[in-house]
């Protein structure tokens, strides 16, 4: 038995980017989060505390975001799957972070992680 959360396509300012035309202005990066959460029996409470909050972690990655100086998406995303892990009970982290439009023969260009405790 597994439970999961996800976010889709939750959108985040940023200054982000290898070269500096990229880093001249905030861009939107366009997230997909799935998170197992270390609890797999069934829900039988109506209790937050048993899951997670989504609004919670959308706020850590947000802050995140606004306080970003790596240049790589991997770097940030390695930021942002260490603080859920340091901050909810998570086990599994499977991480999209796209760029819309960097590559003028491309819709996204982007990454995925997962990790696992």
């Amino acid at each position: 038995m597994n439970n999961r959360i996800f976010i889709s396509n939750l959108v985040v300012p940023i200054i982000i980017g290898v070269p500096e035309w990229e880093r001249a202005i905030p861009q939107n990066l366009y997230l997909d989060l799935s998170i197992d959460l270390k609890k797999s029996d069934p829900f039988t409470k109506d209790d937050l505390s048993e899951t997670i909050d989504y609004a919670a972690v959308t706020s850590g990655i947000k802050e995140i975001a606004n306080q970003n100086k790596q240049i790589l998406l991997e770097s940030f995303g390695e930021n942002i799957i260490n603080h859920i892990f340091k901050n909810f009970p998570a086990q599994r982290i499977e991480l999209k972070i796209a760029k819309k439009k960097i590559l003028p023969e491309t819709d996204f260009v982007g990454i995925i992680l997962t990790r696992s405790i």
